[in-house]
């Protein structure tokens, strides 16, 4: 690629944030744009079907400049937007990279009486929530930017062309999703395969979450070292080569490693955004439930979602983990097990041997916790399964304090290197603990008072649940399940046993056909077994109760 500048992103980005004061000075915002064009001897664009222009929003504002006209007049416009907003940054004097409108269309409203009253009002408040989110990447104004995003693309006037604008407005944090980039985008030439799966030749317009999964992934990729293009300018300018033939003239970027094409046509579509309603689909829990972990996590920082075998303990955690990162993301995401031999060199860092002695190494925690200080923006989600089988006081060390909510942040100096070491704010830890184990001691008092602690049932009454039964539909599952929910009562009832130790749905829930031979071997090889441990010391309702299953599937 030629030496490019981009000497536009500084003028537009400066104007975009100077434009925010205009909110709430729109009619002076008009005076002043019109007087631009004044000041040229240009004529003001129409942007009402016979009517005086009474208000505009900023994207508008941006289109002025960004249409098919001479570059000569682009400059020409922008110098006199230098003079009246008392801009700092240089005028640009190419646009390499720049999507523009249609001439026809640079409003992003419709005509007055062809749009709601309120329609320039939300595209207002779209373009001041994308520039806090570019420049503040928390939780609050990633909900802000999603909720007007969802807004605005539902108004008359405002479809894929939003995007553009966005990336007028901030270049390094969004992408335009224009025809040129949506082609280029769904290339496997180009990009990863389950990307280009995941969009699905880009349909229909995304939702404002699954617009900014699109920005977060592109960039992932865009860091690669090896790969071309490491902007959304220096792409988009890729993506313009390629469109109008000149790409193969000008060499092809990096390739990533890519199916035959033979075999493009089986490639699934991936599932890429995980929202709230991808976890209730997935786990049996209710939406209220589902809202009480979310803050519980948010709040604490830190849970343990505790309870017996077999009520999906494990499973829960990673899909909450989905749900908090957004995705199903490798890099946010790390799954441990504790063990008894797990240690704090494990965990942390500690000395290893080499070939020539012993070094010191990072242990998986300590790494988590530096990828995660590189991205803050973004929730890092740390699963520790089987927490209690642990030594966890060993384990831990001094990072009790850090753990606590309220101490992000707040340094430590670690044993091996007096390193100041902090536990970002944007690091979550789930946890998972058998509460039927009878061989794990219970939790550290010290670490319980830093997490918080959900227990998990078996959901066999949830709607979920009744209605994968009814799919099923098969009769002995039923009577075995109606068994178990009995025999659960008698567990929970049993003074040396309780809640902790019943028994879970996640014995009944496979992807494999259910049928006699599967429930046989679950009530043989699983339950049964289960309940000579509980009542080693009475045959008599091992007996009675194994009798119960298998009548149950005869």
């Amino acid at each position: 690629m030629k030496d490019i500048k981009f000497d536009w992103i500084n003028f537009y980005t400066e104007f975009a944030t100077k434009l925010l004061f205009y909110k709430e000075h729109r009619n002076l915002l008009i005076e002043k744009i019109q007087s631009v064009f004044e000041a040229i001897h240009m004529k003001f664009p129409t942007l009402e079907k016979d009517n005086p222009l009474r208000d505009i929003d900023p994207f508008t504002i941006f289109s002025l400049f960004n249409k098919n006209i001479k570059e000569s007049n682009r400059i020409a416009i922008l110098t006199e937007i230098a003079k009246s907003f008392a801009m700092t940054a240089s005028v640009p004097q190419n646009f390499d990279a720049i999507p523009t409108v249609n001439n026809l269309k640079a409003t992003f409203y419709a005509f007055q009486g062809e749009r709601e009253a309120s329609d320039i009002d939300h595209l207002w408040e779209m373009f001041s929530a994308a520039l806090a989110y570019a420049d503040n990447k928390t939780e609050q104004n990633k909900a802000q930017f999603a909720k007007w995003f969802d807004v605005v693309t539902k108004q008359n006037g405002v479809k894929w062309n939003i995007t553009m604008g966005l990336y007028w407005i901030r270049p390094y944090h969004f992408i335009s999703l224009d025809s040129r980039n949506r082609t280029f985008l769904c290339q496997l030439e180009h990009m990863p395969q389950n990307f280009v799966a995941a969009v699905d030749g880009f349909k229909q317009l995304p939702s404002g979450e699954q617009y900014l999964w699109i920005c977060d992934l592109s960039l992932d990729m865009m860091q690669n070292k090896s790969y071309a293009y490491h902007t959304f300018a220096e792409f988009s300018y890729h993506a313009w080569l390629y469109t109008t033939k000149q790409y193969q003239k000008m060499g092809k970027p990096h390739r990533f490693s890519i199916l035959p094409k033979q075999q493009i046509k089986h490639i699934r579509k991936i599932q890429t955004v995980y929202q709230k309603t991808d976890f209730c689909q997935e786990v049996y829990l209710s939406e209220q439930t589902y809202e009480t972990l979310m803050q519980l996590l948010k709040r604490k920082k830190n849970i343990i979602l505790q309870g017996a075998a077999g009520v999906g303990k494990t499973f829960v955690a990673t899909r909450l983990a989905y749900a908090m990162a957004g995705k199903k993301s490798e890099t946010q995401i790390k799954m441990i097990q504790f063990h008894q031999n797990y240690s704090y060199e494990d965990f942390m860092m500690g000395f290893r041997p080499t070939d020539t002695g012993f070094a010191l190494k990072t242990g998986v925690f300590y790494r988590f916790c530096k990828a995660a200080e590189q991205e803050k923006h973004k929730p890092y989600i740390f699963i520790i399964d089987e927490i209690n089988r642990g030594n966890l006081s060993k384990i831990f060390g001094e990072l009790f304090m850090l753990l606590e909510s309220d101490k992000r942040g707040t340094a430590l100096h670690l044993m091996y290197t007096e390193e100041a070491f902090t536990i970002p704010d944007n690091v979550y830890i789930i946890g998972t603990m058998n509460t039927s184990d009878r061989s794990l001691a219970m939790v550290d008092y010290a670490l319980r008072r830093r997490f918080a602690f959900f227990a998990l049932q078996p959901a066999f009454l949830s709607d979920a649940f009744q209605a994968y039964q009814k799919q099923i539909q098969n009769e002995k599952l039923d009577k075995l399940i109606d068994c178990i929910q009995n025999l659960n009562d008698a567990i929970v009832q049993d003074e040396m046993l309780g809640e902790g130790f019943v028994i879970g749905h996640s014995y009944f829930c496979s992807k494999e056909t259910i049928d006699n031979i599967y429930l046989s071997a679950v009530v043989e090889y699983e339950c049964i077994p289960l309940l000579q441990e509980y009542w080693f010391d009475e045959p008599q309702k091992i007996q009675y109760w194994s009798d119960r299953l298998r009548s149950a599937i005869q």
